[in-house]
């Protein structure tokens, strides 16, 4: 008498309690990817392009100074 091995043992292709590796989403096709990466950095060329607000100056100015009596 031979035993049956189940599918999930005997498929190679199988990634998951009955999921096939076929029956997964498929990754971003590389010019989507592309696409959004060029999206991503014209947004952030932008912000890094901008001055740093006064007000976020003067923090970093007083934390300096915390920093530099800490020392």
């Amino acid at each position: 008498m031979t035993q049956k091995k189940s599918a999930r043992h005997s498929d190679p292709e199988i990634s998951g309690p009955g999921q096939s590796a076929h029956d997964q989403a498929p990754g971003m096709v590389p010019q989507i990817q592309d696409h959004i990466g060029r999206q991503l950095r014209a947004v952030y060329d932008d912000v890094l392009n901008q001055p740093v607000p006064d007000r976020f100056r003067e923090l970093m100015d007083k934390l300096d100074e915390k920093l530099g009596d800490a020392e």
